[in-house]
C-alpha cells in the first residue's frame, strides 16, 4: 500500500511574500506605489506579523524601500539599475562559472546537459524561464567561493525579472538556447578559459537583448512564482 505524502502548506509569511512578489512582477503594484503593512494585512485577511516579515524580505531583495511617514514604495529596476547589475554580473559571473568548470565532476555532465536541453525544448515563455532558472541555479550553487556566490545570489530576483520579461519573444528564447549550448560545451570540456569567455558573451548578449526589447516596448512579464521565485 502506497503512502501518499501531502505537501506541507507554505508558511504564512512565505505565502504573503510570494503574493506580493508576483504583484510586483506582474505590474499590479507599480513603481512608486505605496505599500502599507496594515492595509496589506487587511486585504489579505492576515495578521500584520507575516506581512511585516514579507515586506522586510522584499526590502532586502531591493524591490521596495521604506518611505516616510510610513510604509514602503515599490522600486522597479530602471534601465540604469539593470545596467549596473549587469556590470556586476559581467565582472563576477565569468570568474564564478570558470571556477565551477575547473572543479566539475564527470557525474555532473549529464545533469548539466539535461538542463541545457531543457532550455532548448521549452515550448512556452514560462517553461523557458523555469528552464533558464534551473540551468543558472545548477552552476551558481556549485561556486566554491561562498562570498562570491552570495554576492551573485543577491541579484537573483532582478535576474528573474529581466529573464521573465525577455523570454516572451522567440528571438529571446533562441538567444538563451544558443548561450546555454556554448556554456555547456565549456563545462563538459573542462575548459575554464572558454567558460569564462562564454559567460562574458552570455551576459553581454542578455543585456543587449533586454535593452533592445525595452527600446521596442516589447518587454512583458511572466508570473514570477512560475519562474521559481523564492
Amino acid at each position: 500500500m502506497q503512502t501518499i505524502i501531502q505537501a506541507k502548506p507554505l508558511p504564512l509569511a512565505q505565502k504573503v511574500y510570494e503574493d506580493l512578489l508576483e504583484d510586483i512582477a506582474q505590474n499590479r503594484r507599480l513603481s512608486g506605489e505605496r505599500m502599507i503593512e496594515a492595509a496589506i494585512a487587511r486585504d489579505l485577511d492576515v495578521s500584520r506579523t507575516p506581512v511585516r516579515e514579507a515586506l522586510n524580505r522584499l526590502e532586502n531583495d531591493g524591490l521596495i524601500q521604506s518611505a516616510r511617514p510610513a510604509g514602503y514604495v515599490v522600486i522597479r529596476p530602471s534601465i540604469e539599475d539593470i545596467r549596473e547589475i549587469f556590470q556586476i554580473r559581467r565582472a563576477l559571473e565569468p570568474v564564478a562559472f570558470a571556477s565551477v568548470v575547473a572543479r566539475a565532476q564527470p557525474g555532473e555532465d549529464l545533469t548539466f546537459l539535461g538542463l541545457r536541453d531543457g532550455i532548448r525544448d521549452a515550448g512556452t515563455p514560462t517553461a523557458s524561464a523555469i528552464a533558464n532558472r534551473r540551468f543558472r541555479h545548477f552552476w551558481l550553487s556549485r561556486t566554491p567561493n561562498r562570498r562570491l556566490r552570495a554576492t551573485l545570489e543577491r541579484y537573483h530576483l532582478q535576474v528573474q525579472l529581466v529573464r521573465a520579461a525577455t523570454l516572451h519573444s522567440e528571438q529571446g528564447r533562441r538567444a538563451a538556447t544558443a548561450g546555454a549550448r556554448v556554456l555547456a560545451r565549456a563545462f563538459v570540456d573542462r575548459d575554464a578559459e572558454a567558460a569564462q569567455a562564454a559567460m562574458t558573451d552570455f551576459v553581454d548578449a542578455a543585456l543587449a537583448f533586454f535593452e533592445q526589447a525595452d527600446a521596442e516596448g516589447t518587454l512583458r512579464p511572466t508570473p514570477l512564482r512560475d519562474c521559481g521565485g523564492q
